[in-house]
């Protein structure tokens, strides 16, 4: 199991974009802990497709 740049960089990423969606979100319902709440579930994605990924790439090789 080798892990690549691209194995790295594409749960940031994602995370990334979910941040900014879910505090675009949060803005408008709650402008005060819009960002704490954006980042936790930044951290949060992260995290989880980093899980994915290296879970598929034990499985297959």
């Amino acid at each position: 199991m080798t892990i690549t740049a691209y194995d790295i960089a594409l749960p940031i990423g994602l995370a990334l974009v979910f941040a900014v969606f879910r505090y675009s979100q949060y803005r408008s319902a709650d402008p005060q802990t819009a960002l704490p709440k954006a980042a936790a579930d930044g951290v949060k994605g992260a995290i989880g497709l980093a899980v994915i990924t290296l879970g598929y790439q034990y499985l297959t090789h």
